[in-house]
């Protein structure tokens, strides 16, 4: 509108055109509005359903195949020795099964040093292993304290599945070396070689520990294994164990290597030679006893050889030792016997995995017992299963009388309907569902739902009796419930076929939803077009008044002209007020 309006004819035009706009745009905005909130609605209601149908559908595609009734249930007599799961499919049976060692991992202790976690070492290299693994630790002026050392081999050691800690007592601080590999041959070792490049406080050879037997490393020898000595005594030391061995003059290193098998095999030690880089040897001396081994030389250098017998001194190890060995476990199914690297094994019995938990007594061994281990048919999924199907039926059943509800609110005023009230799609969906519910099964199975303790009640929805279904799938009847819920036949998959059209992606729910966003998108460009035709209204109206205005304003004038020219005439009284 352009100008001032009313001011020829003192109409109030612009009140005048607001409410005949109003009037003419009220009815049809109220019908667009209604009809939004009747699609908002429905898309609503539809979001629901769908939510509800697909609940049901994913309880019906898993009962209709006759995998889910396949699945086994295995029970250990003592939970507290073994517990099993199924891999795979295992024919119902019983196994009997003794746990006579159970796996471990290895773990030592490695000499004490004093000075704390500050405590300095010599640079080289550590070598550690278990087993078939290992890695190695470079030890420079930068880590070479005893908290850089383990830091190290924490950082080096992580995807190896060994670790280190340290802890301190009144001997001194030193490394515990724990690994995660366990069986019989991962026990850990640390092998030891000094570069002469960075001087600490102690030897890297402390740190040095070859196995589980407790065992020493020896400096390496030039000439390797012919490399000869001088004349002397070695003595070996291992716990409570000790061992004198006379070394005549030019008796080589291998000559040594033999002297201690001989005379030590009695006290548990032995001794092997490792080649070193450089055509040098070195010996290993081992012992049974589970501690620390030291060799020390006395009345050394008499006699010819090439090297002096101090050579062979071990660095003192007085309290390294083995806290934890390195075992398989050992298991007897059905009296075979069986060795495994792992508590957990699942290559003995086809389709089970075994879990060890712990190892029965020396006494339960001996007298012969030992643990069931029962598969069976894993009833307690089939009825937990159907009762998920009860639920998301009922939950279907729910959500569609919510939906298509009729609800009287008070005498003389109109009820309250549910969005899709009188919907066509939800009732054919309903009466197909209600169809193959009670539609019997074949003569020499089951053949309703009732003999699985399944009922309708009046509302529509379905209960469940535990006990009459725990009967159904007793003994031979397993199957017979098999056949009559599973395959494309059985009654899941009628019932799953009945849902298909309405779940899947283009189906009818599906066409429904998009049908109901074409109506919101096509009221929105109604809104657009009353909006375009209501401003032409409006502009019109504005022209025929604002024209009407005008006619009245010139005939005012008009008639104040005539009124002047009357009174001007002779004759002409003016009378006044």
């Amino acid at each position: 509108m352009a100008g001032i309006s009313g001011i020829g004819s003192g109409i109030d035009i612009k009140s005048i055109v607001t409410a005949l706009v109003n009037a003419e745009k009220a009815p049809k905005e109220a019908q667009l509005s209604r009809l939004e909130k009747t699609a908002t609605s429905r898309i609503s209601a539809l979001g629901g359903l769908r939510s509800a149908l697909g609940e049901l559908n994913g309880t019906l595609q898993n009962l209709s195949k006759l995998s889910a009734f396949q699945k086994q249930s295995l029970s250990s007599s003592n939970s507290g020795v073994l517990t099993a799961t199924a891999t795979g499919s295992v024919p119902p049976g019983s196994f009997s099964l003794q746990v006579q060692q159970l796996a471990s991992s290895s773990k030592v202790t490695l000499q004490s040093v004093g000075g704390g976690t500050a405590a300095t070492f010599n640079s080289g290299k550590l070598t550690i292993s278990a087993g078939s693994t290992s890695f190695e630790v470079d030890v420079t002026a930068e880590n070479n304290s005893l908290a850089g050392i383990r830091d190290a081999i924490n950082s080096q050691g992580e995807s190896s599945g060994v670790s280190a800690s340290i802890v301190s007592d009144a001997s001194g601080s030193r490394l515990i070396l724990s690994s995660t590999k366990t069986g019989e041959g991962n026990d850990l070792r640390v092998a030891v070689s000094e570069d002469g490049t960075t001087l600490g406080q102690n030897s890297l050879k402390a740190l040095s520990f070859l196995s589980a037997q407790s065992s020493v490393q020896l400096g390496s020898i030039a000439g390797g294994a012919a490399a000869t000595f001088k004349a002397g005594t070695l003595t070996l030391g291992s716990g409570a164990a000790s061992l004198d061995v006379t070394v005549n003059a030019e008796d080589s290193l291998a000559d040594i290597r033999d002297a201690i098998n001989t005379q030590g095999a009695a006290q548990g030690f032995s001794a092997s030679i490792e080649s070193v880089e450089g055509g040098a040897a070195r010996l290993v001396v081992n012992s049974t006893s589970g501690e620390a081994v030291s060799v020390t030389s006395a009345s050394p250098d008499t006699g010819l050889g090439d090297n002096s017998l101090s050579a062979l001194n071990s660095v003192a190890q007085a309290n390294a030792k083995t806290i934890d060995t390195a075992k398989s476990a050992k298991i007897t199914v059905d009296g075979l016997a069986v060795t495994k690297s792992s508590n957990s094994i699942s290559d003995v019995i086809d389709g089970v995995t075994l879990k060890l938990v712990s190892a029965q007594s020396a006494d339960d061994i001996a007298a012969g017992k030992s643990v069931t281990l029962t598969v069976g048919q894993d009833r307690n999924l089939v009825r937990s299963n159907l009762q998920k199907f009860v639920d998301s039926y009922n939950k279907l059943i729910q959500t569609t009388h919510e939906l298509t509800a009729v609800v009287q609110v008070g005498e003389g005023k109109p009820p309250v309907t549910g969005p899709m009230l009188g919907d066509s799609s939800i009732r054919n969906l309903l009466t197909g569902l209600r169809k193959e519910l009670t539609q019997l099964g074949e003569e020499a199975g089951v053949r309703a739902l009732a003999e699985l303790g399944i009922t309708t009640g009046k509302d529509g929805k379905l209960s469940l009796d535990g006990s009459k279904l725990d009967a159904a799938l007793a003994g031979s009847n397993y199957d017979k419930v098999a056949t009559y819920l599973a395959g494309d036949n059985g009654l899941m998959g009628r019932l799953a076929k009945v849902v298909k059209p309405y779940q899947e992606t283009g189906g009818v729910l599906d066409q429904r939803q998009k049908g109901l966003q074409g109506t919101i998108s096509s009221i929105d460009k109604q809104r657009e077009a009353l909006n375009l035709r209501i401003a032409k209204v409006e502009a019109r109206l504005y022209d025929q008044y604002n024209a009407m205005d005008a006619l009245v304003g010139r005939l005012q004038k008009t008639s104040e002209s005539l009124t002047n020219q009357l009174a001007s005439l002779p004759g002409f009284v003016r009378k006044d007020k």
